[in-house]
């Protein structure tokens, strides 16, 4: 089963087209300085200091026992539990034959659920935001297949498309009508282990294991409409798996923010059936390591809305997000990023590429990030 959607930028007033205008420069140089270390890093022969490498990470004593903790190299390998998903997102930036300047965001995400059939089944999104033409496209694919025994690494496939990796390097391969990702990436920090050396607490959709990959300078080849485009940037990568309710109608808002000086933020907020928040957690990352952000050290309040002229669901639209010592301001690099996939896996979600800017310890920062909002009442 395959389906693939697609939907246009909205066009903008003269006043926002200046707003994204302003956006666009700030971004460029949020890429300029992160495309800088994918590529110094791309061309490094080993791996970061701290980085995966081939050493194994184990962190003993979970804050909950009956879960235990987070180990790698050997949790990168599918799990048994039933649910769980490898998802990949990144900012690229390259140029055209013209010469001119070809700017892109990618989510690609693999989700594995076992005990709904004989064999675990896979299902697959992706999908490109083109700031350069204002579009967003998307596609879906699924498979099915034995649990692959890949100890340490995980290799994954639904049809033509596949990601393989283990966290030191990552190989991503999948094509939409329009557009089709080639890529290689790499760590250039420690993986960041969430919540409890890896344990979170997700409130009404249960408890999982759950650990990031919050800067992986980004290398290899966008075919943009016909023609292969070299590629550079960074990406973020999320793998989580667990007893995780995802059929029972519940929501949650993502952020994942990477700034130009080398800090990431991660903040998730789970709301229930009737879309309020009932549990929230979040991480910081930096050249000192990584920490939980304290409970009530950080929040979210949506700036506006837009709603949907398809499924007619109304999702917050640009975002204040409060952190220890600062504030962020997330904004939409286009207003539709909608994944309408309820013909191929019965639900709808926005996942978007977003520019940041803020000030954190009296610092302004500028960045780029990506957010999902899962809008709570559906199940899949």
């Amino acid at each position: 089963l395959a389906a693939v959607g697609t939907v246009a930028g909205m066009q903008a007033s003269p006043s926002a087209r200046t707003s994204r205008g302003s956006r666009r420069r700030a971004r460029r140089g949020a890429l300029a300085l992160l495309g800088g270390v994918a590529a110094i890093s791309a061309a490094t022969a080993g791996p970061a200091a701290g980085g995966a490498g081939t050493t194994s990470t184990s962190v003993p004593g979970a804050g909950r026992a009956a879960l235990g903790s987070v180990q790698l190299p050997r949790d990168a390998a599918p799990h048994h539990d039933p649910v769980e998903w490898w998802y990949f997102s990144g900012h690229l930036s390259g140029h055209g034959p013209s010469g001119k300047a070809v700017q892109l965001g990618y989510e690609y995400v693999t989700f594995q659920f076992t005990g709904v059939g004989p064999k675990p089944v896979y299902v697959a999104n992706l999908a490109v935001t083109d700031l350069g033409r204002g579009s967003f496209r998307y596609g879906a694919t699924e498979g099915s297949y034995s649990l692959p025994a890949s100890p340490g690494r995980f290799a994954l496939h639904t049809g033509a498309w596949s990601m393989s990796g283990g966290g030191a390097t990552d190989s991503l391969r999948a094509a939409i009508p329009g557009y089709g990702i080639d890529l290689q990436l790499r760590s250039t920090e420690p993986p960041v282990l969430e919540g409890a050396h890896g344990v979170v607490d997700l409130g009404p959709l249960g408890r999982s294991y759950y650990y990031s990959w919050t800067s992986l300078a980004t290398t290899g080849t966008v075919e943009d409409q016909g023609t292969k485009l070299s590629m550079v940037g960074t990406s973020w990568m999320d793998h989580e798996w667990g007893s995780i309710d995802v059929f029972g109608g519940y929501g949650w808002d993502w952020f994942s923010i990477q700034l130009s000086d080398h800090q990431q933020y991660m903040l998730y907020f789970i709301r229930d059936k009737a879309g309020k928040i009932v549990q929230s957690l979040a991480t910081h990352a930096g050249a000192s390591g990584s920490s939980v952000l304290a409970a009530g050290s950080f929040g979210e309040r949506a700036t506006g809305s837009w709603k949907s002229p398809t499924t007619h669901i109304t999702y917050g639209s640009g975002w204040k997000l409060t952190v220890p010592g600062g504030e962020l301001t997330v904004v939409p690099d286009l207003v539709d990023q909608e994944l309408d996939l309820r013909s191929a896996q019965g639900n709808v979600y926005w996942e978007g590429d977003c520019t940041i800017s803020g000030t954190v310890g009296k610092k302004r920062v500028t960045g780029l990030g990506y957010t999902e909002l899962n809008p709570p009442g559906q199940a899949l």
